[in-house]
């Protein structure tokens, strides 16, 4: 968007990944626990404003946080102590 401002004309097809890429923001966002509306609108914005890349930058943030989550749900469980062949030591 800031190249768009920059030289004053938009290809109709940029307007229209724009929109998408705004809309797959809403739809990751809006069900997100835990997450602020400060935040959320922000991530919104940043799409807005750096659009193709700010929503790459978006996707990999979300994924990860997403990841983090699953791991706090399902603590490691601790392994056997001791030797495991059974063989002689």
């Amino acid at each position: 968007m800031l190249l768009f401002a920059l030289t004053g004309s938009v290809p109709p097809i940029m307007v229209l990944v724009l929109l998408v890429a705004l809309y797959l923001v809403w739809i990751d966002v809006k069900d997100e626990p835990g997450l602020a509306f400060l935040h959320k609108a922000w991530w919104f914005m940043f799409v807005i404003l750096t659009h193709v890349p700010g929503y790459l930058v978006f996707r990999v943030w979300i994924a990860v946080r997403r990841h983090r989550r699953a791991k706090e749900a399902h603590p490691a469980t601790p392994g056997p102590r001791g030797r495991r062949g059974g063989g002689r030591a």
